[in-house]
């Protein structure tokens, strides 16, 4: 492959042959002289990086719009993340979590998502609704940037107009991306671990790291760690491109590529080992990434898999036929992958590879997935866009692309804002509730939480108190499995004298329950007990003090 680039004795670009056949040496071509026209190419980056930013403007405003207009709290979890914040501007690090004394994260905690509590943490003292809009902002135009970065680093030809396929990834997505969670950082810091690994210097060239790019891919890595509890997926996403050329169609790039790996693992590693809950992360992260998805899966306990959260769930099908969006992008690139074999190349294949992965298990198994499967596949079509310019290959839809790419992004975009905004009511509704227990409760009362994820705006309204559950069941579960089952049965109403259980077995003097058909075996029993009183209530919750 490299053969027609060497000049010198023997190179077909400097010999030909003569009237008898003998080879004639010709002279180099001289380079053109400079001309009016030769500053055009910095003139043309500038005009490429602004339709490149106004592209990323109009993606942010996209996805800032549905969060703007119902700013309240998407998600128990940013209750949770923004208590964390608050708390590390007092106690940095955090070493325990005496809120929810039955978490395993209670003499064990350690902070899985630590550079993302940080971000938070100057917002920690605003109203919590304010503070959660912020935090969403901020990282929906984290991930807007890292795409278009992404994007740029990989020179993609039109790549504003990619970035603008961005509305095309489904309501999933779009809703996921409207809250303040460290996930959208996570879909971020993939694109950037992919901008770096699959970037090609040169068209024709081999792959291959410079200095510059080694320690950002290093850097980057190490700083995937600790936004996230799965930054180690930079580590299979290395190790999928190290042998992707194999998969690939030019036969001179079938080898291993151990530097990248090397690099993305050991990146990941010094970010763990630097981190301030060592060893601690450690075993959280394979709680979290192990434990977790296979105990939600029904691996183990069925009371677990029953509270386990949506996102941890398979779709079912009208959820799955909403997300049709974010299929458009992966099926054009399959169609092209398999048309046209010269078109794998190891970026390529490895972006096809890695969506398809994600987008698969999100359809299959937990719809969390999608988040990461839908810009993968429109990542994987601009590398295919990209690659087929830079082959000269003709266009899939000759004269009629522009047509299909504005009929896609405007019935595209359409449909996952219409959809998206239409599923995100916001979770504000314990907020009266834990207020009034932060406002009512003495300091130290523990209180039995029927629905789980009540700890959460307890820890924000009322950090005084202690509650069952910190961000995960599972967390409850892998401390006492026993005691985890009598909790589900009680929280389902399956135990005849809630009462005396609660009391004896929790230590509670208060019982939240969400005005919920799944909780109302639970409050008839409490509201039947003389034991019990009900001393607050609104639209959504009820709240009992037990032998007051």
């Amino acid at each position: 492959m490299l053969s027609s680039q060497v000049t010198g004795a023997g190179s077909p670009a400097l010999f030909a042959r003569g009237k008898r056949g003998s080879p004639v040496r010709r002279p180099p071509r001289q380079a053109a002289a400079p001309t009016a026209a030769t500053p055009a190419a910095p003139w043309s980056s500038r005009v490429r990086l602004l339709k490149l930013a106004g592209a990323g403007l109009l993606v942010f405003l996209f996805f800032a719009a549905s969060r703007l207009a119902a700013p309240q709290a998407w998600s128990y979890d940013e209750y949770y993340h923004l208590g964390v914040a608050r708390e590390l501007a007092h106690h940095f690090p955090l070493r325990a979590f005496p809120w929810t004394p039955f978490s395993v994260l209670a003499d064990h905690y350690a902070d899985k998502e630590l550079l993302f509590h940080l971000v938070l943490l100057p917002l920690s003292g605003l109203p919590v609704d304010t503070a959660g809009t912020v935090g969403a902002l901020l990282g929906q135009a984290f991930f807007v940037f890292a795409f278009a970065w992404a994007l740029w680093r990989l020179r993609v030809p039109g790549a504003h107009w990619f970035l603008l396929g961005l509305v095309l990834v489904g309501p999933m997505f779009a809703f996921r991306v409207a809250m303040c969670r460290p996930h959208v950082w996570m879909v971020g810091f993939t694109l950037l671990v992919l901008g770096l690994l699959l970037e090609r210097p040169e068209p024709g060239s081999s792959y291959r790291l410079g200095r510059f790019r080694a320690a950002a891919l290093f850097a980057v890595a190490a700083l995937f760690g600790l936004v996230h509890t799965a930054g180690w997926l930079s580590i299979p996403f290395a190790a999928l491109f190290a042998v992707a050329g194999w998969l690939g169609a030019d036969p001179e790039d079938r080898r291993f590529l151990w530097r990248p790996l090397a690099l993305a693992a050991g990146g990941w590693l010094l970010g763990q080992l630097v981190h301030p809950n060592f060893p601690e992360n450690f075993r959280l992260a394979y709680l979290q990434n192990v434990v977790v998805p296979l105990q939600s899966a029904g691996a183990g306990s069925a009371a677990l898999a029953a509270t386990a959260g949506a996102e941890l769930t398979a779709p079912g099908a009208s959820v799955l036929a909403e997300q049709w969006p974010a299929f458009l992008a992966p099926a054009v690139v399959a169609f092209g992958l398999l048309r046209q074999p010269r078109l794998r190349t190891r970026a390529t294949v490895t972006a096809a590879i890695l969506a398809a992965i994600f987008l698969l298990a999100g359809a299959l198994f937990f719809q969390r997935m999608f988040e990461v499967g839908a810009p993968l596949g429109l990542l994987a079509l601009a590398l295919a866009a990209a690659e087929r310019r830079r082959q000269g290959l003709p266009a899939l839809l000759p004269g009629w692309e522009p047509f299909v790419v504005a009929l896609a992004l405007a019935l595209g975009g359409l449909w996952t804002f219409a959809i998206g905004r239409a599923h995100a009511p916001g979770i504000s509704y314990p907020q009266e509730m834990a207020r009034w227990m932060g406002e009512n409760a003495k300091a130290g009362t523990r209180v039995f939480t029927a629905q789980w994820g009540d700890s959460a705006p307890l820890f924000w309204f009322a950090p005084r108190l202690q509650s069952l559950v910190a961000l995960d069941p599972t967390f409850f579960y892998v401390k006492d499995p026993a005691l985890f089952a009598e909790y589900a049965d009680l929280a389902y109403g399956r135990r005849t004298a809630p009462v005396d259980e609660i009391e004896r077995r929790f230590g509670c003097r208060y019982a939240t329950v969400w005005r919920a058909p799944l909780y109302a075996a639970l409050a008839g029993q409490l509201a039947a007990d003389p034991r019990s009183k009900l001393v607050y209530a609104d639209g959504y919750y009820l709240v009992f003090e037990l032998r007051p």
